[in-house]
């Protein structure tokens, strides 16, 4: 009973909430530049994209493997409807994906989720990488077996690997491999936000890669810098 509590809020956690996310986003996006859709017309793209995204869910149904990859394939199904639904509205695809991951940021910048992140560094204070890789342990297990990763740590250097990714295999099995930039988008408002002198630690831009950019495997680097401590 408790695992199927557990695989349940995971399910919810990747599916519904984070397609709330994105729809919520996408619903003050359409109407600003450059759509400026009204309110019927919002209404109906979001129509569209909703009964895409249920043929698409049942299409792919086999990636369901467990509890998150059910959330996972119903939170892709919805950016992917998305994309197939406005992309004759963008010159290209790479616009089309950009409004995407904007409206995706716009949606997960809640008050909810800053006070998370803002914990979870505090947790990190004072350098703390064996910290911080605790945290990304434990997170990475929520994402169930569609995702593979580990760590290296040495010289005061942690690195997160992602190795295998529900969200780029299943953007590459639909022919659109960069549309995963649209979730790879949102990690920025976690290390964006880590502060040297807060926290002790760094985030090593010039070593981030992702899998949706062509990279062999996803990597988020951090170091430890002066260590800090205050608010």
């Amino acid at each position: 009973m408790k695992e199927e509590l557990r695989g349940l809020l995971r399910h919810l956690l990747f599916g519904h909430i984070c397609t709330s996310g994105v729809r919520r986003g996408l619903t003050a996006s359409l109407e600003g530049p450059p759509l400026e859709l009204d309110r019927d017309e919002q209404r109906a793209v979001l129509q569209s994209i909703a009964w895409k995204a249920g043929e698409i869910m049942t299409s792919d149904r086999m990636r369901a493997l467990d509890p998150p990859a059910r959330g996972h394939l119903e939170w892709s199904a919805w950016i992917l409807a998305a994309f197939q639904t406005l992309r004759p509205q963008f010159d290209s695809d790479e616009s089309a994906i950009d409004f995407l991951g904007d409206a995706a940021m716009r949606g997960f910048n809640t008050r909810s989720l800053r006070l998370g992140v803002w914990l979870a560094l505090r947790a990190c204070r004072g350098g703390r990488l064996e910290r911080a890789r605790a945290m990304f342990a434990a997170m990475i297990r929520q994402y169930g077996g569609t995702f593979e990763s580990n760590f290296t740590q040495a010289n005061q250097r942690l690195e997160f690997h992602v190795t295998r990714c529900f969200y780029f295999d299943f953007f590459k099995s639909h022919d659109v491999p960069a549309l995963t930039t649209v979730m790879c988008r949102l990690d920025h408002l976690w290390f964006d936000r880590i502060d040297p002198a807060k926290h002790g630690l760094r985030f090593d831009m010039a070593g981030y890669q992702t899998l949706s950019r062509g990279a062999e495997q996803c990597c988020f680097p951090i170091v430890q810098a002066t260590v800090g401590g205050t608010d």
